[in-house]
């Protein structure tokens, strides 16, 4: 008699262990879906974010914190992953058009650039007699190197390149400036020398 006390005794026990196990897996199923449907909710509000690639970059967190919710109710397990999925792939999608703009934009400043390089290329080729010719040409490349810092960058690998043609035609326009304006001094104290014996 003792010993089937003993026994149900146990066998109730281990059913309420049982029981208290599966109420609280539920409750933390529960809880989990609760946890990503939330998370659901707050990469559909990425999509009103303007900045696409903050935007991409809290996507990847919260990733991150989906693998880290762990499992829900397996009746909601497909619906909420394809809520979670839709939204993801709006983000991606908004994140992949934005850099096919950038690269886009790259390659027209790389053109814009090169337009430029040319321009500064044929007035440091040429050569000037006088200082008002000099003066002229001087404002016309500032221009140019205003109008250069307001275009933005040109594709990574070739931005080095057309940055040092864009200086290195700058260099030679003001090089031959520096040499005509040397070249005048040194004319200027022989007049004055010669003006001086007179």
């Amino acid at each position: 008699k003792d010993l089937w006390s003993s026994y149900n005794f146990h066998v109730d026990q281990f059913n309420d262990y049982v029981r208290i196990n599966r109420e609280l897996r539920a409750l933390d199923l529960k809880k989990n879906l609760e946890l990503k449907v939330q998370l659901c909710e707050r990469t559909e509000e990425l999509d009103k974010e303007s900045n696409v690639v903050a935007a991409f970059k809290t996507l990847q967190k919260f990733h991150t914190r989906w693998r880290e919710i762990g499992p829900v109710p397996r009746a909601d397990r497909d619906e909420i992953w394809e809520r979670f999925k839709k939204a993801t792939s709006l983000i991606n999608r908004k994140h992949q058009e934005y850099h096919a703009r950038m690269k886009e934009s790259l390659h027209e400043n790389l053109e814009k650039k090169a337009r430029l390089c040319e321009q500064v290329e044929a007035i440091a080729a040429e050569s000037y007699a006088s200082h008002s010719e000099w003066s002229e040409k001087t404002q016309e490349i500032l221009g140019i190197q205003k109008t250069w810092k307001t275009i933005g960058y040109a594709p990574k690998k070739d931005n080095n390149a057309i940055y040092a043609r864009f200086r290195k035609a700058c260099d030679q326009f003001f090089g031959a400036k520096a040499s005509f304006y040397s070249g005048a001094r040194e004319e200027q104290q022989a007049n004055l020398v010669k003006k001086r014996e007179i």
